[in-house]
């Protein structure tokens, strides 16, 4: 396509210093009378969220006095008639949004969701043809919405207008942001117009903080979303690290880290497309080994002869110790029934195969069951929202049973171990989210029984 035939907007991003009630350069306020112009944010009425695209964007609100805002500008180049073009614009909802009623002359929130209206005219504030409308915007996150124009007259001038979700017995007061709008550029009408969605990026190990040692640890995400264009970056302590592997096909990324400065290790990874930005952090923490004390020989006392020891009486119970933990967690502190998460256990994406930086939290648990001989547990294995019922059961199962095996190898007792997978049947939060996935994908441990 020609680039003199693409439609650039003038301001498009809305810059200008936030303001109440003025519309940024170059658009136009086609308000009701009597009533205030749109808003540029943030800091006004509360509006706190970061503009997606440079520093500013532009706030409209709906009002219970059924009235509502929307603003115009005079396009560089007419949008023709017959000829079809695609659009896209960022919009979000802002949870507050505190002003007067224009009924009761309180302070509400206009917070209620909105949806964008998009117009062509021939005047300043005509509208004599709807191009587009949004879906409801919900969301308080930037989403990209992406229109196809199909105008039947040409248009010289664009509007955008918020309006109430239709059907709707009364008006209400509500908001929308918009920003960073894009060139209106012109296509085949038999050219289907596909939203890009911004990527997801998870780190899986480490999850959040972790120590490590002279060994090293291999860094695995999962990045989900990824369109062609994606562009990712990894940062160890702000400077940027080349040395990573990344599948786009699995969305599998992986970065051998072998090297620390004592203290906090702060990771960021960063994944950009079209359709938006997202990342992840995680902190490592590296401290120095300990020096090696030198063995100091202890040479035993001779052996008594004036009169023989005692035999030794065999326990009817086990001798119980409580100076084991699991989770910083004694004995003590437990009880039959109790589920502990293993909050230092990893495994590599969609494998059961245990990492080893998971060692230290598997022979904690072992070194607990040796000095607690009475106790039996069960470990249950979990997953996230993202996989079907079969998957997500034989995953967990499997990586439950890894841990048991590992537990029998080092010599505790079979009998005193079960598991069990639970797929993904108990969430412990959101699978909407990054931060709630990795909460559901965890192993845990149940007191079965203390007969101590």
């Amino acid at each position: 396509m020609a680039q003199d035939q693409v439609i650039r907007l003038k301001n498009p991003s809305f810059e200008d210093p936030p303001r109440a009630g003025k519309p940024p350069t170059s658009w136009n306020d086609c308000g009701f009378p009597g009533e205030t112009p749109p808003d540029i944010q943030p800091g006004e009425f509360g509006a706190s969220k970061a503009a997606y695209d440079g520093n500013t964007y532009m706030g409209l609100v709906v009002r219970d006095n059924d009235s509502w805002e929307r603003v115009s500008q005079r396009l560089s180049k007419p949008i023709q008639a017959d000829q079809c073009y695609s659009f896209s614009i960022f919009l979000a909802r802002s949870n507050i949004y505190l002003s007067a009623s224009q009924l009761t002359n309180n302070l509400v929130q206009y917070a209620t969701p909105c949806v964008l209206r998009i117009w062509g005219g021939d005047d300043r504030c005509s509208k004599n043809e709807r191009l587009a409308e949004s879906e409801l915007v919900t969301s308080n996150d930037w989403e990209q919405f992406d229109f196809k124009f199909e105008p039947t007259q040409t248009h010289t001038y664009i509007l955008f207008e918020v309006f109430y979700k239709t059907p709707t017995l009364f008006p209400y007061n509500g908001n929308i942001l918009l920003d960073n709008a894009s060139p209106i550029t012109p296509i085949s009408c038999d050219e289907e117009v596909m939203a890009v969605k911004a990527p997801e990026v998870d780190f899986v190990v480490p999850e959040n903080t972790m120590k490590v040692d002279d060994a090293g640890i291999t860094v695995q995400a999962q990045i989900k979303q990824v369109s062609p264009d994606i562009n990712i970056t990894f940062t160890v302590n702000g400077k940027a690290n080349t040395k990573f592997d990344f599948n786009p096909n699995t969305g599998v990324f992986q970065a051998d880290l072998r090297k620390f400065k004592v203290g906090k290790n702060t990771l960021v990874l960063k994944a950009t497309n079209q359709g938006g930005v997202s990342e992840d952090r995680a902190t490592l923490i590296y401290e120095l080994p300990k020096p090696a004390v030198a063995d100091v020989a202890v040479v035993p006392p001779p052996p008594a002869y004036d009169k023989p020891a005692p035999p030794k009486e065999t326990p009817t119970k086990p001798v119980v110790k409580e100076d084991k933990k699991i989770e910083g967690m004694s004995r003590k502190d437990m009880k039959t029934g109790q589920t502990i998460k293993l909050s230092k256990l990893y495994f590599g994406i969609n494998q059961s195969t245990i990492g080893a930086n998971s060692y230290g939290a598997l022979n904690e648990i072992y070194d607990f069951l040796r000095y607690n001989e009475d106790v039996v547990i069960e470990i249950g294995g979990h997953t996230n929202g993202n996989c079907d019922d079969e998957y997500c059961d034989e995953l967990s199962k499997t990586r439950a049973k890894a841990v048991a095996d590992y537990l029998v190898k080092k010599g505790i007792a079979g009998e005193r171990l079960e598991y069990k997978g639970y797929g993904k049947r108990n969430p412990i939060s959101s699978n909407k989210t990054a931060v709630g996935r990795k909460k559901n994908q965890r192993v845990e441990i149940k007191i079965l029984s203390m007969n101590g």
